[in-house]
């Protein structure tokens, strides 16, 4: 019963905790150009929760860490649907009209998405636990195996074709100070205030804590966003984690 209400919890805390980062994007970066903007927005929704954070947590907490997998569900969700519309968002209207037909076409071109489609896809299957033929399954299976080191390469070529120069961008270390301190600060509080229990309070405030997606800069050069900017923002936040993420630790 322990396990289930810290499940609970945790899936809990993490739909509030996507909401609470919607409020963030549609607030925050409201003066920055486009190229910029989508960046921030959507670096917000998406950390790197997935790739560090599992594997930090399970460290911290034992087997019952891996309960993170239920923490990922409301991101990756937000990630491949809010998220990738952040960057279709360029030029729009300024009519009451012409705003509600962007909105819409901005709605149409998320939905149809082949990534949010591959979501909707994956949480039928998890639901019916429908297996797949075994040819199949086995080539999905390969093909995201291999996921986590293309994009790994992709984005080392991006950074390597970019001139970073220079490296500490004012902009990039304000989405820092929002990504790595500001959000799981306001979890660390929420949670003591809620008297939410020590391990969903701390597999949300570490996971909340979690440096820039990888995604984000294949997303930016994907969708004419700032690329550059996005590998510097990824850069800056992965190593100031190594520094953030241990004093996270330490305070739950």
């Amino acid at each position: 019963m322990e396990i289930f209400r810290s499940t609970r919890d945790i899936l809990i805390l993490s739909i509030l905790l996507q909401m609470l980062y919607g409020v963030v994007c549609a607030v925050c970066y409201n003066c920055y150009p486009f190229a910029r903007k989508a960046v921030m927005q959507y670096g917000t929704v998406c950390s790197n929760a997935g790739f560090l954070g599992s594997p930090l947590a399970e460290g911290l907490f034992g087997g019952v860490g891996l309960l993170t997998s239920f923490y990922l569900i409301p991101q990756r969700i937000v990630m491949w649907s809010v998220g990738v519309s952040y960057f279709m968002q360029d030029a729009a209207p300024a009519t009451p009209e012409e705003k509600k037909k962007h909105r819409l076409a901005v709605l149409r071109k998320t939905i149809t998405h082949p990534c949010i489609a591959s979501v909707f896809v994956g949480m039928v299957i998890m639901l019916t636990q429908w297996q797949l033929p075994t040819f199949l399954g086995k080539a999905v299976q390969c093909t995201s195996s291999c996921n986590m080191t293309m994009s790994m390469f992709l984005i080392g070529a991006i950074i390597g074709s970019r001139d970073l120069h220079p490296l500490l961008d004012k902009d990039a270390i304000l989405y820092c100070i929002i990504r790595l301190f500001l959000m799981p600060l306001v979890v660390l509080v929420g949670c003591r205030a809620a008297h939410v229990g020590q391990l969903a309070t701390g597999v949300a405030v570490v996971l909340a804590g979690m440096p820039m997606g990888g995604t984000t800069t294949i997303l930016a050069e994907k969708y004419g966003a700032d690329s550059t900017f996005a590998s510097k923002c990824t850069a800056i936040s992965t190593v100031l984690s190594l520094i953030t993420t241990p004093l996270w630790c330490l305070a739950v």
